[in-house]
């Protein structure tokens, strides 16, 4: 960053930069003594008014009138803040007070070298703000170069405890009184700075928190320290910016639900995709049936690692196919409209990293797992005769492609043989030998019989040659 040899000369139409930026820095107790220097000293270097910190253009740009606004433009910069005119000097600020006190002041230099003497790091945040930005959102006014500085300062208060409890691998404080801090608005370079510097105050003994030798970690999760830049960039920006993002949010919304309803709906009735949805169906791993889906991933896999990866490369064509025709108007609006968000974006955290996706794309991809999903879905679950409620919601016909796919590839049942129940084998020796003893005397019956014929015919032969004779 340049020095502008004024103050409250700020770049603007910088529109590759992040609108705000949080770079860091620690310095050790051990490297402050050996510097001859006390963490006190910050206090007395910024608390003298000058161009690096001042206070006469402290002004809130929204409660003022263009009469008022002419008026404290040729009055130059005599105007004190609310706070500064009621007995505050000093525009240092900590969580109690915008603008400090001589008593303040004295008490947090002393606290500041305390936490020195006991051995602790002092971390050094700036919130760096790009000029275009505090003008979009009436922060400040390039002409009379009035400044918001007490918004910017609650601001700052507002997202200070997030840093101290979610900074480290515990947090900073050991207690509410345990750590230290107090910031200053600068103005002499072309981007606004807001430093801020704090300390641990007792002594450091939690393992967690020290090197291996003994010194305390100076370090800063970048996810914390993401999220406190996010929730201040937000507290500042206007209610225009807030809405303009808002209405971008919600139209995206609209198209991808939108798309996903008529997907189904055209699906189901278009007899052109009967083929497509059979072929997915017909691939599909049926021990997983009831179960079919896009997985934990942003995209469909369509490696041969997931055992869906088949139907999943069957799946990307079928909603290309989709997109590219009946739903061509839509898919383009609802891309028009995520390419929105990429400009804003760009706007509010710069050119992006090589490699780095863009918001539209996400969403791109995430309108197409979803399409994914509602798909195998209708493959998943049953048809119910009694689901057609007027409720704005897809509801597959009996006779629709998803139906007509199923039923296709199911085999017809085949005949189950019926199966008895194992007798004991005692049992069946029991029934063998009566069985054998009913054989033999049926035997010895037909013997009988043949025996009792055979006399019978005997008899009739010597009957008969008798009468002859006779």
């Amino acid at each position: 960053m340049a020095k502008t040899g004024g103050f409250a000369n700020f770049a603007t139409g910088e529109k590759k930069t992040g609108a705000v930026l949080l770079p860091t820095h620690f310095t050790t107790a051990a490297q402050a003594t050996k510097a001859g220097k006390q963490f006190g000293n910050l206090v007395r270097t910024y608390a003298a008014k000058s161009s690096k910190v001042i206070d006469e253009n402290n002004q809130s740009l929204e409660d003022m009138t263009d009469a008022e606004q002419g008026r404290r433009a040729s009055d130059s910069f005599g105007y004190s803040s609310r706070f500064s005119a009621t007995g505050d000097e000093h525009p240092l600020f900590d969580s109690d007070t915008l603008n400090m006190t001589d008593e303040q002041m004295n008490k947090l230099e002393d606290t500041l070298n305390l936490a020195q003497d006991n051995g602790n790091i002092l971390h050094e945040m700036a919130f760096s703000m790009r000029g275009d930005w505090l003008v979009e959102n009436g922060l400040y006014d390039p002409e009379t170069k009035q400044l918001d500085q007490d918004k910017l300062k609650r601001a700052e208060q507002h997202i200070v405890k997030d840093l101290f409890e979610k900074g480290g691998p515990q947090p900073l404080g050991e207690g509410p009184d345990d750590v230290v801090w107090f910031a200053a608005v600068h103005q002499d370079t072309d981007h606004l700075n807001m430093h801020i510097w704090y300390a641990k105050v007792s002594p450091e003994t939690r393992p967690s928190m020290l090197h291996k030798n003994g010194e305390p970690k100076g370090v800063i999760d970048f996810k914390a320290k993401h999220q406190a830049e996010s929730k201040f960039r937000y507290e500042l920006e206007s209610e225009a910016t807030k809405m303009q993002r808002a209405n971008v949010y919600e139209a995206v919304g609209n198209y991808r639900g939108q798309i996903k309803q008529d997907s189904l709906t055209k699906l189901d009735q278009a007899h052109k995709y009967t083929p497509d949805l059979q072929k997915i169906y017909d691939i599909l791993p049926q021990d997983l049936r009831g179960r079919w889906k896009v997985g934990n991933t942003d995209t469909l896999v369509t490696n041969d690692k997931s055992r869906m990866a088949p139907a999943n490369r069957q799946m990307n064509t079928l909603i290309d196919k989709l997109l590219t025709h009946e739903l061509k108007d839509d898919y383009q609006a609802f891309k028009t409209t995520a390419q929105k968000m990429d400009a804003i974006m760009t706007a509010t955290h710069g050119q992006q990293h090589q490699g780095q996706a863009k918001w539209s794309e996400t969403q791109d991809q995430r309108l197409r797992k979803e399409l994914a999903n509602g798909i195998y879905r209708q493959f998943n679950e049953q048809f119910k005769p009694g689901s057609h409620e007027n409720d704005d919601k897809f509801h597959k016909q009996a006779n629709g492609n998803f139906e007509k796919a199923k039923q296709k590839q199911q085999p017809a049942e085949k005949p189950q043989l019926k199966q008895h129940k194992a007798v004991p084998l005692g049992k069946l020796n029991k029934i063998a030998k009566r069985m054998t003893k009913q054989s033999r005397q049926e035997m010895q019956q037909v013997e009988r019989m043949l025996q009792e014929t055979m006399a019978e015919q005997s008899q009739d032969v010597s009957d008969e040659s008798l009468t002859r004779h006779l």
